[in-house]
């Protein structure tokens, strides 16, 4: 089980969340494996991912809000 942490940033502080997943020990959203500066959707809005340090075994990726999900 691969651990890591995700720092959401919107605007009105930072929310810090640990996510694990099982897809060969290396980090995924929603089954897609995390590659620095795309973008993915999660909760219905768009975020830019960046790796931001963490340890090997516990990394730390950066999300910047993209746009807000329809209706909010």
């Amino acid at each position: 089980m691969t651990r890591f942490q995700l720092v959401f940033r919107d605007g009105s502080g930072d929310r810090i969340e640990h996510w694990d997943n099982s897809h060969g020990g290396v980090p995924h959203i929603e089954g897609r494996l995390i590659v620095d500066g795309e973008t993915y959707v999660i909760r219905g809005a768009d975020w830019i991912i960046r790796r931001d340090g963490g340890e090997d075994d516990f990394p730390r990726f950066l999300c910047t809000l993209v746009s807000e999900p329809a209706g909010a």
